[in-house]
Parts: C-alpha cells; structure tokens; sequence
C-alpha cells in the first residue's frame, strides 16, 4: 500500500510543479496548449477554451507545454515574445509552489508535535568529561558550525558528526551576542555528543510557523551541502537515490511506523523534504532543468545586446535537448543503481 502512496505522492509532486508553470504561464498571457498530471496514454481528457486536460496512465511526472516553448515564435501568446523578466518569472513559479507546498507540510508536521526542539543548549550529560566542556554554558544558541548556519538541532548533531573526534570552531548566542567558541572538541563517542536541548512545552502557532520555515530554510539548503560533501569525500554516489529509491525509504517509513498517526507524519514529513529536493535541484543551472533554461535565457540576452544580433533560438533548444538526454541517462543509471542495491538485501 505504501508503495502505492509513495508513487501517487511523487507524482503529486511534480504535478504542483508544473502547475506552479501553468498560472504563471496564464498570468502572464502565454498559451498552453495542454496540462498533463501524470505520463503515457491519456485516460482522462477534458478540452478547455485554450489548454486540453489530461490524466494519463503512469502517476508520476507531467508536464505544462508552453506555446513557443520549442523556441519557434508562434504569435502573441508565445512564450518567447514575452519579457525576460516575465520568462524567468514562469520557469521560476514551479520550484515555487513546491517550496510552498514543502512549508506548509512542514507546518502540519509542526502542528502535531505537543513539543518543539529548539538549538538552545540546556546542559550537559554526566558522561560528558570536565575537559570537553570548553565554554559551553546553558542558554547558549547553537548559531554556526564551521561556518555553516544552524536551523534545527538535527543540525547541530550533523554537523558535529562530519568533525567527530576533532575541534571545531562553534559560534552561540549569548545574551543576544555571537560569541566564538574556538577548537571545539567533539566526542563521537557520548550519545547525541553528551548534549541536552531545550524544547518549547507549549509551543504557540508563531512557534509552529517559525519551525517549519526553519524546516524550510534547512532542506532548501541541503543539496548544497550534499555537493560540498561529495567535493571533500564525505559523500558518494551511493548517498543519491532515484526515484526508486526514494519510494523504497517512504515504504520502509510508513510500514514500520507504531501506528497510523505516525505512518501518516512521516509520509507528510518526506513528502515535505521531496517537494523542496524537487524545487532546489530544478534551479540548478544545468540544461533541461528550470534554472539552466534561465540561464541559458540570461547568456542569450547577454549575448544579443553585445553583438546586437538574435541568437538562433534553435541553438538553446538543442543545448536544452542534450541536458535532458544526459540527465535522462543519469536517472537510469541511478534507478539501476537503487534497484541492485534493494534486491541485494
């Protein structure tokens, strides 16, 4: 049944994407000829005024076409005759809407916690060795680990993980003040690194809203750190998932939950952190994707305004053509990758 849950909710997911495209897309007057949930044979179909409607056979995917998205100009709906800004504004609206929907699934979660953990250091573990206790006080707020921003204390626990059994430079706030704690040491080996959180007993909804922004800021940020741990060796290819391997973990969370309530959050929760996943990688400036097809528009306008001649609109669409064949290529390779490694257990 999860299985089932997990397809229809991936799926889901880049419908709100595409449909982030279409009402930026109708917003600004650019045609589309159709709006598909979903890929493969149409089994469901519905002819609007200007766009066909379609529920087609295979839950995972669709697509919003775009008239003059081949970057043939096709009149005035077309979307290549409208202004860059409002271009960039379309291929922008999908990653949008699935940050949106990303925040306020973060605020359900939120909203069925009875508490909330906060980056406020409340003391230290017996365990924890007078030595290792090197200007840590009770109330500070855990700020930067290594320069990188804390949100939530999943956080600071991470982040201390990449430097366990070394120093780390750590910066709280103290009475409202950064204060720098220098060549931290940090000890693998004590249970959460021998540190006790505060946690909010009756968090109010400003409570609730400001968790799952947090929530939000983090997992907008957390495929930059996945490039930045690949680039010194903390990370591998084998830390990437497909598509299979994405629905294999929201089965694996939802069968072994203790009960419904549970399964439920935790289906919400990685539906969450896909939703904003999709939106953060489909900015990446690699072609085929929305943020390559903004920069590729950004280089052209470049380029047009220097020579004061227009660029094939051919050339962008073949360079459009090859980033999708390649990450086409790559997803293949990543599914087989998932596939082997879920048969092998």
């Amino acid at each position: 049944m999860f299985i089932l849950l997990s397809i229809l909710i991936f799926g889901l997911i880049i419908a709100i994407h595409e449909f982030g495209h279409y009402i930026a897309a109708k917003a600004f007057g650019v045609g589309v000829p159709e709006f598909a949930i979903g890929m493969g044979p149409k089994l469901l179909k519905k002819q609007g005024k200007e766009t066909l409607y379609s529920l087609r056979a295979i839950p995972i995917g669709g697509f919003c076409a775009l008239d003059g998205d081949d970057n043939k100009v096709q009149g005035g709906k077309s979307l290549f005759t409208k202004p860059l800004w409002k271009r960039i504004v379309i291929f922008l609206a999908g990653s949008t809407m699935n940050i949106i929907a990303g925040f306020l699934l973060f605020l359900i979660v939120a909203g069925n916690m009875s508490t909330l953990p906060t980056t406020t250091f409340a003391g230290f573990n017996e365990d924890v060795p007078l030595e290792d206790r090197q200007g840590l006080l009770p109330g500070d707020r855990f700020y930067r680990i290594d320069g990188l921003r804390v949100y939530q204390v999943s956080n600071v626990l991470m982040f201390l993980d990449i430097h366990a059994g070394d120093t780390v430079d750590v910066i709280v706030i103290r009475d409202d003040r950064q204060v720098l704690l220098n060549d931290f040491p940090i000890q693998r080996e004590l249970p959460r690194f021998g540190f006790q959180f505060d946690r909010i007993e009756s968090p109010t909804f400003a409570d609730r809203f400001g968790y799952a922004l947090n929530d939000t800021r983090d997992f907008m940020r957390q495929f930059p750190l996945t490039i930045r741990m690949f680039a010194s060796g903390q990370a591998g290819m084998q830390d990437i998932s497909s598509v299979v391997g994405i629905v294999d973990v929201m089965n694996q969370a939802g069968a072994t939950a203790e009960n419904a309530r549970v399964a439920a959050m935790r289906m919400v929760m990685l539906t969450a952190v896909i939703s904003i996943s999709v939106a953060v990688i489909n900015l990446l400036p690699i072609p085929g994707l929305d943020g390559g097809r903004i920069f590729l528009m950004l280089i052209t306008t470049g380029i047009e305004k220097v020579t004061r001649r227009k660029v094939n609109p051919q050339i962008e669409s073949y360079i459009n053509t090859a980033g999708l064949l390649l990450l086409f290529s790559f997803m293949i390779y990543m599914i087989f990758q998932d596939i082997v490694q879920i048969a092998s257990r």
